[in-house]
């Protein structure tokens, strides 16, 4: 039993420090590929909710865009919780990835 729980934490462990990891290391990635290859264009702000870091005190959200390459859409954070559903953002993806967007900020 002992050595189940041990298991079962060590999991539970590498699955917190990969999702981290996952995280910082796709917004770090997308940074460098849009240095070297961003495409612009328009996204449409669409009803789905980004809870900020202290949210449940807060209530900080912003809404995700939306928009299309090829024919595939493609959703992230707008990061502007001013923006509201309907409004039009630009933003840049990679020409060759899309998943790898981001807003442009003003």
């Amino acid at each position: 039993m002992n050595k189940l729980k041990n298991i079962l934490t060590g999991i539970t462990l590498l699955m917190m420090f990969s999702y981290f990891f996952y995280k910082i290391g796709k917004v770090q990635l997308t940074k460098h590929l849009l240095k070297y290859d961003a495409q612009q264009a328009r996204a449409v702000i669409v009803d789905d909710k980004n809870y900020w870091g202290n949210s449940p005190v807060s209530h900080t959200w912003s809404y995700s865009y939306r928009f299309y390459v090829n024919g595939r859409a493609y959703n992230n954070d707008s990061q502007d919780p001013q923006v509201r559903i309907g409004d039009s953002i630009d933003i840049q993806y990679v020409k060759d990835w899309p998943i790898f967007n981001r807003p442009v900020l003003k």
